[in-house]
């Protein structure tokens, strides 16, 4: 296919990493999530980190599955994994302290004087191997410098401590000059409520306080409503004294005191995301309830606060011990369903532990205090008032709702260029790198700072892969690469450092993005695994047919429009191999028609539409206009091109030269008269049901804003091969699948063996979807049960796709 060059438009962004940081529970998860809080809150984007708890100190723990969905949309840059240290150990088991000093402790030295100096030094903790595993299966994280990585490992996994500082990625933000962090005394405080104000406004480790200039107001039992209120809505009361526990603080310097402003402004996460601004991606989003006491629970509610911008995580037995806490809670909790807010999105409840049951009675509870309160409006009847409901939903139904916030520069948080682009086959490579600013924490945090370009091309979104490498990415140039890629959701990302040769006046990296066409993401995809892709013959005639047209869907317009009827009329009846049909001419199973008998089969009045039609078709070389004429030796009818035939024509069967005279053409004439000839490739396209495929991708296309499209693909690995007939990329979601005239999927060993190989496909290629498209009104009994009972037998690792079915896929959908 002809490269072509042109000028479009591409969406940048510059932003703080986002990242998830795995911590081992250990014997007191809460302990260990306030660890990793503060772990996240010493880095710059950090108020955007979720966690990831793992439960088990082997190399192969993972964390829970009934996080990766969630995960998955957050789509971190990074993965880093918590150190735990010798303090962590002696508050699950005391007596480390003892066995560790009598070991440790140098000649001389005091027993607390030794404790001190030890208690910071990192446990020597198992590697990630299976945290790292989950993660590629779900995610698609930077994989380091290695070129033709594909696949993200434990090595990849960041190590993040409390002690010490970094410069690159995952940069820590350092004290500043008369600008205190402000923190909380939650010493006295419910651990489970501490962990609930920390995952608001971030917390500072012992370690890391000697890196800032902290400041710890204290908290009295009085401020246990306040408390819970900033725990539960993200923000201080407005009745709070903040003023009177910032002077007391400061030991009773006189001083204007501290505002409600002030304080959210100084919080550990504010210190976090300097230099920054929150930006939301997705609207609207809804409001998350996570009930539940576990760890998981708890990393839940954060992964939906980074997704929809408020989730608020509840230990139940804070909703059930009618004390003080109880009533605080209730009482934030009121506040989002406040009347006036009845046409909002519902609040949805959800949890990791608790049952749905359990989740439908609170969801209930809530709902009642609001449906027993009637309105009354003048002397009009007595009306509910309209609150905001809460719902009870499920994982998988939390799942569904897209979403983003993002740290990203204030000043480069949405840039618009025009870009020089190629195009070939599919794919897009930008001719000239980006210009792009330096990112404002730059100037704080030092040139060594990694921050994080996003890249969107419109109507080109990939997807989310750890398979697809670096160089399917960028484009080919001599020397070290100059930058880490990856795909990540809606963009391709890429870090700020100039890894190649890099100059003071040329510190940052410059690349030549690429976005690979759908051929080559499956390429990758498979070639990930270990399989190869490559066109089936229908997948050839499909891709000449589309590059015949310029396009899948101006080809799918066609097959489904008025030209149907008219490229339908070049296929002569079964039965008819020669002779005239009803609307053209048949030589040797071939047809042949003329304008009028297009202009008849489009019902036009005139020969304009015909005209139109033909002379595009013509244009397109999907038509050939030639004369059908009969060898004056041998009789030998044919049809020949229009450049073939001049005052004589060589006879396709014998070779004998005839002139082109009376008797060599339709007896009753007077003159040749023009037919046309449909394209052999797209004869064969159309007999041999080549149009199913592509109008099932049409079907598939609609409402969405990206599809990438690839002919029929033959996937090989050491089983074997599959043929599929779907090979697409919509919004970035893989989906492959079967296309047939007919209702039933055919293997030797019949429908359970062929859906088992359609999964092992869609296994090699990561997909999201399974589609079965079929012509008939359905498929054969027990069809689509075959292919999920394969999926959930067969499926290894990595998100199961959903299975679908289109039916009536034709020239009528």
């Amino acid at each position: 296919m002809m490269q072509q060059t042109e000028y479009r438009p591409v969406a940048v962004r510059l932003r703080a990493p986002r990242f998830a940081l795995a911590y081992h529970t250990m014997s007191d998860w809460v302990h260990m999530a306030r660890k990793a809080v503060a772990g996240v809150s010493r880095v710059w984007g950090g108020a955007g980190a979720v966690l990831l708890p793992v439960a088990e100190t082997s190399a192969q723990a993972q964390a829970a599955d009934a996080l990766l969905p969630l995960l998955r949309l957050y789509d971190p840059d990074h993965v880093a994994g918590l150190l735990p240290t010798l303090a962590d150990a002696a508050h699950m088991d005391p007596s480390v302290i003892s066995h560790m000093v009598a070991r440790c402790a140098l000649p001389g030295e005091a027993p607390d004087a030794a404790w001190q100096r030890l208690s910071s030094h990192a446990l020597s903790a198992p590697g990630w191997e299976g945290l790292a595993s989950q993660v590629d299966a779900w995610c698609s994280p930077f994989k380091g410098v290695g070129q033709k990585q594909q696949r993200f490992s434990a090595h990849n996994v960041h190590h993040m401590g409390h002690a010490g500082t970094s410069r690159r990625s995952l940069a820590t933000v350092p004290a500043q000059p008369g600008e205190p962090v402000v923190m909380l005394d939650l010493s006295g405080v419910d651990s489970a409520v501490a962990l609930m104000v920390e995952s608001r406004i971030g917390g500072v480790h012992p370690d890391a306080r000697t890196h800032l200039d902290t400041l710890e107001l204290p908290v009295d039992e009085e401020d246990l409503p306040a408390i819970i209120h900033l725990a539960v809505t993200g923000k201080p009361r407005a009745d709070w004294d903040l003023a009177d526990r910032y002077r007391r603080a400061v030991g009773g310097v006189p001083t204007s005191g501290l505002t409600a402003g002030e304080f959210s402004d100084s919080t550990p996460f504010a210190h976090s995301a300097r230099w920054t601004v929150q930006a939301e991606l997705s609207r609207p989003t809804p409001i998350v309830w996570i009930v539940g006491e576990t760890a998981e629970d708890h990393a839940l509610a954060m992964l939906c606060d980074r997704l929809y911008q408020h989730a608020v995580w509840i230990p139940p037995r804070l909703l059930s011990d009618g004390g003080p806490f109880t009533r605080a809670v209730k009482a934030a909790l009121s506040t989002f369903q406040g009347v006036g807010h009845g046409d909002g999105l519902p609040i949805l409840l959800a949890s990791t532990s608790q049952s749905q049951s359990d989740l439908q009675a609170l969801a209930e509870d809530f709902n009642r205090p609001f449906a027993a309160m009637p309105l009354c409006v003048d002397d009009g009847p007595p009306m509910p008032l309209s609150a905001r409901k809460v719902k009870a939903v499920t994982l998988a139904q939390l799942a569904t709702h897209d979403g983003m916030t993002l740290f990203a520069d204030p000043d480069a948080y949405q840039i618009s260029q025009q870009v020089p682009t190629s195009h070939e086959g599919g794919s897009v490579s930008l001719l000239m790198p980006l210009q792009l600013p330096e990112a404002r924490a730059a100037a704080h945090l030092g040139a060594d700072l990694h921050w994080y370009i996003d890249v969107s091309l419109p109507f080109h979104v990939l997807p989310a892969r750890t398979a697809i490498s670096d160089p399917s990415l960028t484009q080919k140039t001599g020397g070290i690469p100059d930058t880490v890629t990856r795909a990540a959701r809606h963009a391709v990302s890429f870090i700020s450092a100039n890894m190649g040769f890099s100059t003071p006046a040329n510190p940052h990296a410059r690349p030549l993005l690429h976005f690979p066409s759908a051929d080559q993401v499956f390429e990758e995809l498979a070639g990930a695994r270990g399989a190869t892709v490559e066109r089936s013959s229908a997948g050839v005639r499909a891709a000449i047919a589309v590059e015949m047209w310029g396009s899948p869907e101006a080809l799918a317009d066609d097959l489904s429009g008025p030209t149907r009827s008219v490229l339908d009329a070049f296929l002569p009846p079964a039965k008819k191999r020669d002779g005239a049909y009803d609307p053209g001419y048949a030589i040797r199973g071939n047809g042949y028609v003329a304008l009028e008998d297009i202009q008849q089969t489009l019902g036009d009045d005139t020969f304009d539409a015909g005209r139109d039609l033909v002379d595009r078709l013509l244009m397109a070389r999907v038509l050939r206009r030639g004369l059908l004429l009969n060898c004056a030796r041998c009789r030998y009818e044919a049809f020949y091109r229009i450049d073939l035939v001049g005052p004589a024509f060589d006879c396709e069967a014998c070779g004998h030269t005839s002139p082109l005279t009376r008797g060599r053409w339709y007896a009753k004439d007077a003159e040749p008269h023009w037919y046309y000839a449909l394209d052999q490739v797209v004869q064969d396209l159309l007999q041999q049901n080549g149009d199913v495929p592509l109008l099932a991708a049409q079907r598939l296309r609609q409402n969405s804003y990206s599809m990438l499209w690839s002919p029929e693909l033959v996937v090989t690995d050491a089983e074997g091969s599959v043929e599929l007939d779907l090979c697409l990329i919509v919004d970035g979601r893989v989906i492959i699948g079967e296309a047939k005239s007919n209702h039933t999927l055919k293997a030797s060993n019949g429908t359970r063996e062929a859906a088992a190989r359609l999964v092992r496909a869609a296994q090699l290629l990561s997909a999201d979807e399974i589609v079965l498209a079929t012509g008939k009104r359905a498929w054969a009994k027990d069809t689509l049960c075959a292919v999920n009972a394969a999926v959930n037998e067969r499926w290894a690792s990595g998100p199961r796709p959903v299975v679908t079915e289109l039916v009536n896929v034709g020239a009528g959908t």
